[in-house]
């Protein structure tokens, strides 16, 4: 962690934080689990009981869940509004609209929310992205916090270090490392200290209450990444982007169009259990080709490993179409324009698709969400054409 700290202490390094924050939980996502049978759990509600025990990890996708009971293994959720008031002994990864986390979570904690609350200990990480983001005075944070998000309190100790991303990002307790964070206004109130270094981008000065302290050096940096042509810059990347991603589509609607039909109707018609089937492609299939890598390496194959995430890549920009695709075929029928020609209701899904995750913070969700539908109605709609052409 300390030569990640060194790297990413320059303005460049907080550069990519920011712009890649809404993508910090599904990339942790893909570190293994561990093998071990997992109990899956999806529909319009998801409970575990405060008496209740699962033994092995926990996948719940569902509009809401309460977790209450205890988790022998890792908790992997997603759904409007999530609750996790009972211990986790390995790791917590959850996406969804509101989240709080009181229970103990032994292992790491990787979040992305609307409002995310955690007031419980963690044993480890605690890697956020949200819009709302409150660490509580009764939680811990046994190593290094990182933060992509717009108003941010923490008010629990972190025995390493933080780096941050923030709107707002106020510290009112001790840091046993360095703090590095990009944001618009910091504040150190009366209780914090920093046993290391502080360096930050911002506009303002850090506001420092009495009684707060910096053991190491305090370097202020200012944003030179605004302007004119920091905005044309941004925009020329958003529209190479999109026409990228069209291509990608009208390949798919042109060339496939009966298999790109099928794919929307097991989305309009199968919305919770695409995204539970896509949160599960998303996290078995980079675990499913380390598998095949270390196995190749003895038996040999181990480059259909290398396939296996190139085709992993593909889907899930395949999933980002759909979803777009969707977006356009329900927005135009809306407006009372029906029959459109395919490749109009995908470019204007997408564009609509795309400007939403341009949102700071939310809008990554938005984007893990549009990839994880999709990905879950192409894995759908594949199985379905399998079972169809599977001889009697």
């Amino acid at each position: 962690m300390e030569a990640y700290d060194h790297a990413m202490r320059g303005r460049g390094g907080i550069r990519m934080i920011r712009l890649g924050a809404p993508f910090i939980v599904a990339i942790a996502a893909l570190a293994p689990l561990g093998v071990v049978a997992a109990d899956v759990r999806q529909g319009p509600q998801v409970g575990v009981g405060a008496g209740d025990s699962i033994q092995d990890d926990l996948y719940a996708f569902a509009g809401t869940i309460d977790v209450a009971g205890t988790i022998n293994g890792s908790l992997v959720a997603a759904g409007g509004t999530i609750t996790i008031s009972g211990p986790v002994h390995r790791d917590v990864m959850v996406s969804g609209g509101n989240i709080t986390i009181t229970g103990r979570v032994d292992g790491s904690i990787r979040a992305a929310g609307g409002t995310v609350t955690i007031s419980g200990p963690v044993g480890e990480d605690v890697v956020v992205v949200g819009g709302t983001v409150s660490i509580g005075p009764s939680a811990t944070i046994g190593r290094d916090l990182l933060l992509g998000t717009g108003t941010t309190t923490v008010d629990a100790p972190v025995k390493r270090n933080v780096l941050a991303s923030a709107g707002d990002l106020t510290l009112r307790n001790s840091v046993g490392g360095n703090v590095t964070a990009r944001v618009n206004h910091l504040r150190l109130e009366s209780k914090a200290s920093i046993a290391g270094n502080l360096d930050y981008t911002s506009d303002n000065q850090v506001a420092t209450a009495a009684g707060a302290r910096v053991d190491g050096t305090t370097t202020r940096h200012t944003p030179t990444d605004r302007g004119a042509s920091g905005a044309a810059n941004g925009f020329l990347s958003w529209l190479r982007a999109l026409i990228g991603i069209f291509i990608l589509g009208l390949l798919l609607v042109l060339l496939f169009p009966g298999f790109s039909r099928r794919v929307l109707s097991r989305l309009e018609a199968s919305p919770w259990a695409s995204l539970g089937i896509g949160a599960a492609v998303l996290i078995g299939v980079p675990i499913a080709a380390i598998i095949v890598f270390i196995a190749g390496i003895f038996v040999g194959g181990w480059w259909l490993a290398l396939l296996l995430v190139v085709a992993y890549i593909l889907a899930l920009a395949l999933g980002y179409v759909v979803s777009g695709y969707l977006i356009g075929r329900f927005g135009f029928d809306r407006l009372g324009w029906r029959g459109l020609h395919p490749a109009l209701e995908l470019l204007g899904g997408l564009v609509v698709l795309s400007i939403l995750t341009l949102i700071p913070i939310l809008g990554g969700l938005v984007g893990l969400a549009a990839c994880l539908f999709g990905l879950g109605a192409l894995t759908l709609a594949l199985l379905q054409a399998r079972s169809a052409t599977r001889p009697a």
